[in-house]
């Protein structure tokens, strides 16, 4: 069975942020809050004892999540989509956001708000998660290096356009909305 994985991450007005705040919110809380998967992938994201296979990871970060309001993020999408710069990815046969928590692990990834690229944060949130978002994402050479062989094991049918998007694309964007004093909305789902 194909399918494509999808993960956006787009600065939007605070207004609208504070909108789908209460829509996406809870969803994402819950999630994050019954932390469910299977043991060992939940004793790998906590504390990176033991090995976890890419399955288990894909099971705890709950890919499908948001699929349920797939409207009302296309309807987002599709009016800033020329408003600025944004991060998308996609992964046939893969999710990026779950291919990035396992490329850079559970210190750096954990420190992301949100639940495996889910999130709704006012323009507030977004400038206090930004100095976390640039430690997490700020790898030497030899750390990219490692972190890129990852990303290709599991998101084996990801472009090189989407697999560096990932690594270069979430921090300007993070920046762009700090600066500018917007929220930001990231959601990984599985277009229909």
């Amino acid at each position: 069975m194909s399918f494509t994985g999808l993960w956006v991450v787009m600065p939007v007005p605070a207004v609208l942020a504070g909108e789908l705040a209460p829509v996406l919110g809870p969803t994402i809380e819950a999630q994050a809050a019954s932390s469910p998967g299977p043991k060992a992938a939940t004793r790998w994201w906590q504390g990176g004892a033991g090995t976890v296979d890419s399955g288990d990871l894909h099971d705890l970060a709950a890919p499908f999540l948001l699929d349920d309001h797939l409207d009302e993020l296309y309807e987002v999408w599709g009016d800033y989509e020329h408003a600025g710069p944004f991060l998308k990815s996609a992964c046939r046969r893969g999710y990026p956001a779950s291919g990035l928590a396992w490329a850079l692990g559970p210190r750096r990834f954990g420190a992301l708000p949100g639940w495996f690229g889910n999130f709704v944060l006012s323009p507030d949130e977004v400038c206090s998660a930004l100095p976390a978002v640039e430690a997490a994402l700020a790898l030497d050479t030899m750390e990219r290096t490692a972190v890129e062989v990852r990303l290709s094991r599991l998101l084996e049918e990801a472009s090189d356009d989407d697999t560096a998007a990932l690594l270069d694309d979430l921090v300007p964007v993070w920046r762009r909305a700090a600066d500018t004093g917007q929220s930001l909305i990231g959601a990984q789902v599985v277009p229909g």
